[in-house]
């Protein structure tokens, strides 16, 4: 799994001189700030994802008692239930996603402060993917919308 890990997130390839360091006799200290911070690094991605699945949740709940309804209230809007059962169905994996990685990732920081590993243990690939996620799923929900707004 260490093979796996330093590979997807770079630690031994992007320490300058990882390879040539000679094993440590003095443990090396890490600070309790390093722990603070991977805490509070995991509790905002997981607030995010919870946002993220509550209001997609709320959402398909609100469809669910439109659809329920016989004719549609005077004040609903434009998007129709397939927009609606379309932005559920992006959103809501997304956001069980969010979750995973912020576990593993938490999981994978706090193995290497246990072990004292050398190296550093920023994540560049993963926050991208995400966030292009997010981003193109909020593009074609726009567009499903605004292509039910000229129906």
């Amino acid at each position: 799994m260490e093979g796996v890990t330093d590979t997807l997130f770079g630690t031994k390839y992007f320490t300058q001189g990882a390879n040539l360091q000679l094993p440590r006799k003095v443990p090396l200290r890490i600070e309790p700030k390093s722990y603070f911070a991977n805490e509070r690094t995991f509790l905002s991605w997981m607030h995010m994802a919870i946002t993220m699945g509550g209001i997609t949740t709320a959402l398909a709940s609100f469809s669910v008692e439109s659809e329920n309804e016989a004719k549609p209230s005077p004040g609903s809007g434009p998007v129709t239930k397939r927009t609606t059962q379309a932005i559920v169905l992006m959103l809501l994996p997304i956001s069980i996603g969010i979750i995973a990685y912020a576990l593993f990732t938490f999981y994978w920081r706090s193995r290497c402060m246990e072990r004292k590993q050398m190296g550093f243990f920023n994540d560049v690939i993963g926050p991208v993917v995400l966030c292009g996620l997010i981003i193109l799923s909020l593009a074609t929900i726009m567009m499903m919308s605004i292509m039910d707004f000229f129906r």
